[in-house]
């Protein structure tokens, strides 16, 4: 082919030594296209002229190329978070300002409190997630907030300002998962987070004594409780001890006394048989049980009518230097 310039020069043209040009740059698309890197916190959605075909996890796939096959990645093994009346500032800084429209409820008791929360969700299922709803995120947050309403206005403002914060997340993380799975969103509520409940500002002075008081009340409780986990089995021991002890003593005396009782028999069964020998013998055992208590000894001769110098054994050879008189036996 030649190509004739108004000036008179002529140029001669071969467009097939340039056809292979673009041939390798279709070719290069088709291959590229063709081949699709899946992360590890993703699942692949492979689409052919837009019909759902297959999912793949991660790594590297080959599929036709486009526009025959697409390929969507769905992060499936991260978990996202949304955030209602506040945003997450620099430095985990709380920006409260500019989302009362979120925070503000009404409770059961038709007070306003002021509420910021977190919904932290998986996707769980990427076809679900793609197909069912137009806009699944979008979705979540109506459906999130609209339970947190209804939740909130089934209670009234007190325990929700103070103890109620545990019940309300489960609650709330409870309905959003089952609305959710309702209108098949391939989503899993992990967790849902309250992360400030407080009153309007202007009742915030008589919000704060009455959480001081709820407070104290709780502290109280718990001095209480543990005063009575010290005390109680402490006295508990202390009754058993004694009950114990009046056990003991109560079995000592009865043993005590049956013996008594027992001997004295014996002893009356031998007098009966031989009340001399007897008496004699009992004589003796009293003597000798009372003389052992005796720290000196004094002999006195019945038919002593004055005074009698003795010798004292107990201080070796030295005279007394008195007698007692006949009255001291």
């Amino acid at each position: 082919m030649k190509v004739e310039f108004p000036d008179g020069r002529e140029l001669e043209f071969n467009p097939w030594k340039w056809i292979w040009i673009p041939a390798v740059v279709v070719i290069a698309l088709l291959g590229v296209t063709s081949v699709s890197q899946v992360d590890a916190e993703e699942e692949g959605v492979i689409l052919r002229f837009g019909k759902h075909v297959k999912t793949v996890g991660p790594g590297l796939h080959i599929h036709l190329p486009y526009p025959i096959d697409r390929v969507i990645k769905v992060k499936t093994r991260r978990v996202d978070v949304q955030e209602f009346g506040y945003r997450s500032g620099q430095g985990g800084r709380i920006i409260e300002t500019g989302y009362q429209s979120e925070s503000s409820m009404l409770t059961g008791d038709l007070n306003i409190v002021l509420a910021g929360w977190d919904v932290q969700f998986s996707r769980e299922n990427p076809e679900n997630f793609l197909f069912n709803v137009e806009d699944p995120i979008a979705t979540l947050r109506d459906i999130a907030q609209s339970v947190m309403r209804e939740v909130m206005g089934d209670r009234a403002s007190i325990p929700i300002l103070t103890v109620g914060r545990a019940e309300i997340q489960e609650q709330v993380r409870t309905r959003i998962q089952n609305l959710a799975d309702q209108f098949g969103m391939g989503l899993r509520i992990n967790e849902v987070n309250l992360i400030f409940v407080s009153p309007p500002e202007q009742v915030q002075a008589a919000f704060n004594d009455l959480n001081k008081a709820e407070q104290d009340a709780v502290r109280f409780f718990e001095e209480a409780s543990r005063q009575y986990q010290e005390r109680v089995p402490r006295a508990r021991g202390q009754a058993e001890r004694v009950v114990l002890e009046a056990e003991g003593f109560l079995e000592r005396r009865v043993n005590t006394a049956e013996g008594t009782a027992e001997r004295f028999t014996e002893m009356l069964r031998a007098y009966r048989e031989a009340p001399e020998v007897t008496r004699q013998r009992l004589f003796l055992e009293t003597m000798e049980e009372r003389l052992a208590e005796v720290d000196g000894y004094w002999i006195v001769d019945e038919d002593l009518r004055g005074i009698l110098p003795l010798l004292d054994l107990n201080r070796g050879t030295a005279p007394a230097e008195s007698s007692p008189s006949p009255t001291q036996r």
